[in-house]
């Protein structure tokens, strides 16, 4: 690369910053384990935990990863959203099978994502739509099996189409408020980086969120950006700090469907054309993971993620404005539109996700959908200018 390209300084720093990964080599534990870490997302006995340290062999290793875990004993102090903890159990294969937790009695601004789910589970009884608002705008949806069928499950995982949607909302009323172009982006960074205190900083929403906020700080700096670019250095930025995400289906898929976004965003200027495309791009984008992770996709989510996209909206709104508003006419909308969205799948579910012995047929599908998609934005593209 540095004999070919002709701007052999910028190789050079790249060569430099990708020296690191020589010295990187994964670590993986099994039998018993002790843990150090901060619970970032808490649904009922079901807890999300990123690790800093663990214990294992009598030697302590700095260890950044997230595991999902089950733990439904009593504790005397509270476990709740952004406790520090120090837990007990074993892995196998992976599993995270937790025997004791201790929580620490320390506050975290993260707090403040347990005190609206909180919320939102007292003003919302049912289960399923309950179920349903907290996921649309903090991932982590509980029943998954009828949203997977019909290859929605997406939607429901704070992804850059998700991101997108909510800076959509955010920018749409910060419009309305500010006139001044500088002090409208201002406000959006910073209402889009307040956000991930409810994603609980996972891995897909600091990349989107990341991407958008470097987006926004070149615009006021009036500096000249390559949104490509800017993806590639924070996916390298964010593998530096938790080397484990080169393993997380989330995050591969994260940078795969937002590659896609970015591609739609770049090449199409109708904005009503792009909020259709946006999650078809993004379907597009994760279609050969979803094949090479779990051996099945759903050609039917190529349809039905463009129709629900424009729901996914109105229940983040619903959502959020459930968590904070003591209006029950709200809750009672919420909970009916929320099961109407969930039955509106149901439908779908009569076509099964297409399963496949050999990964061949199906990636050479993916790829005659991904030339068709290049070939059509980017033929649109040269028609509009």
């Amino acid at each position: 690369m540095f004999f070919i390209e002709k701007d052999r300084m910028k190789v050079l720093f790249i060569c430099l910053f990708s020296i690191f990964a020589l010295f990187y080599s994964p670590i993986t534990f099994q039998g018993e384990v002790g843990i150090l870490g901060k619970i970032i997302d808490k649904r009922g006995t079901n807890y999300t935990i990123f690790t800093k340290k663990i214990f294992s062999e009598n030697q302590w290793y700095s260890y950044k990863n997230y595991y999902k875990i089950y733990y439904n004993k009593y504790s005397t102090v509270p476990i709740s959203t952004g406790k520090d903890v120090y837990l007990f159990g074993q892995i196998e294969d992976g599993y995270l099978k937790v025997e004791y937790i201790a929580p620490a009695n320390n506050k975290s601004i993260m707090k403040i994502k347990d005190n609206i789910t909180s919320r939102l589970y007292e003003n919302i009884k049912n289960e399923e739509a309950r179920d349903v608002l907290v996921s649309s705008f903090m991932g982590n949806l509980r029943d998954k099996e009828i949203f997977k069928e019909t290859g929605t499950l997406h939607l429901f995982a704070v992804s850059g189409m998700h991101v997108f949607l909510i800076y959509s909302l955010i920018t749409f009323f910060v419009n309305l408020l500010f006139s001044k172009r500088n002090l409208r982006l201002i406000v959006s960074t910073i209402a889009v980086s307040s956000y991930l205190i409810l994603t609980g900083f996972t891995p897909s929403s600091v990349r989107a969120v990341s991407m958008l906020v470097v987006l926004n700080i070149f615009k006021l700096l009036d500096i000249p950006i390559n949104s490509y670019n800017i993806l590639g250095l924070i996916g390298y930025l964010n593998l530096l700090y938790i080397p484990e995400n080169i393993f997380n289906i989330s995050f591969l898929m994260s940078y795969a469907a937002s590659f896609m976004i970015l591609f739609t965003s770049n090449n199409v200027n109708n904005t009503s054309l792009k909020t259709l495309l946006i999650p078809v791009a993004s379907y597009i984008g994760v279609f050969p993971l979803s094949v090479i992770y779990f051996g099945e996709i759903s050609l039917l989510g190529l349809f039905v993620t463009p129709l629900l996209t424009p729901a996914i909206s109105l229940l983040i709104i619903c959502g959020l404005s459930s968590a904070l508003l003591p209006w029950k006419a709200l809750h009672s909308f919420s909970t009916f539109f929320a099961l109407s969205v969930k039955k509106y799948v149901k439908l779908f579910t009569f076509f099964k996700p297409l399963t496949f012995n050999t990964k061949f047929i199906p990636l050479l599908l993916w790829s005659f959908i991904f030339i068709f998609y290049v070939i059509s934005i980017t033929h649109l593209s040269t028609f509009k200018s």
